[in-house]
């Protein structure tokens, strides 16, 4: 078969767009550097100019000692919210996906389009919040961790269903023949052949919620349950803002995500990929 050679155009054009792309990725990046080291005069201007004077020391300490670490308390709410959340998200998604692929009956249909009404149908703040309130958990962590699982739980719930799709029913058969119990046979066999889209889940559900400011200002409430989310929006004021100081919270904030993507990064491609490559 012959392969057809690209012309020069479309060989420039190919370079010219990805400098575009790299240009138009990585000036964000160094307008929030840039601005996080500026006083508050510079960084009033929000322009990309280099400071006069360096302030990355004086602007970040601000921050992390700003309300007597508040910035510390935020960073650990957005932790434990995100680990409960994907966590209960990854065990509850990956065994419904499990039955819904392994059982086609009415039921299973039935349940199937209930799911997929989920990644359309918006949340409703009213009923939900008068829900947590009925089980006296609202404007707490937990009761924010519930709201995240089932806001997430449809999308990772059909990920799931796809990549199970893809492993053999014969592989089923096989354990329960040799003895193996509905519980032994998704926690022993099935849950570790998924390790690709839990990992994909993890990893892209993770940075959602975390990132996630909507629900934690609905449902929360007080200064020691804010999320870093909120903590960054707290900086700022109606009257007059500080870009130095709040664009050095963004960075910090930032960081832990750039780094878990940074590491990651290669497991969210293998995941979305290995479903449709496996027999």
């Amino acid at each position: 078969m012959m392969v057809r050679k690209r012309s020069l155009f479309s060989k420039i054009a190919e370079v010219f767009l990805v400098v575009l792309t790299i240009f138009t990725h990585w000036i964000v990046f160094y307008f929030a550097i840039i601005t996080s080291g500026k006083n508050k005069a510079e960084a009033g201007r929000l322009d990309l100019r280099l400071p006069t004077e360096w302030n990355f020391v004086e602007n970040y300490t601000y921050v992390l000692t700003y309300q007597n670490g508040a910035f510390l308390r935020a960073l650990k709410n957005s932790v434990i919210l995100t680990v409960f959340s994907i966590l209960i998200l990854v065990l509850t998604a990956s065994a419904t996906a499990y039955i819904l692929q392994r059982r086609t009956g009415l039921i299973g249909k039935i349940s199937n389009k209930i799911i997929i009404a989920g990644l359309i149908v918006p949340a409703s703040i009213v009923p939900t919040y008068w829900m947590l309130k009925l089980l006296h958990i609202a404007g707490t962590l937990p009761g924010l961790v519930l709201v995240e699982v089932a806001t997430l739980f449809p999308f990772a719930t059909m990920l799931y269903k796809g990549y199970i799709a893809s492993i053999p029913k014969e592989i089923d058969e096989a354990a329960i023949i040799d003895g193996c119990s509905a519980e032994a046979l998704f926690a022993r066999i099935i849950f570790p052949m998924i390790k690709p889209i839990t990992a994909t889940v993890v990893i892209l559900r993770s940075i959602v919620v975390y990132n996630d400011f909507q629900n934690p200002q609905y449902y929360m409430s007080g200064s020691r349950s804010q999320t870093v989310q909120l903590f960054v929006y707290s900086m700022k004021s109606a009257w007059t803002t500080d870009y130095g100081h709040m664009f050095a919270a963004a960075i910090l904030v930032s960081m832990p995500m750039i780094l878990l993507y940074l590491f990651l990064n290669q497991k969210i491609l293998e995941g979305m990929t290995a479903g449709a490559v496996k027999g």
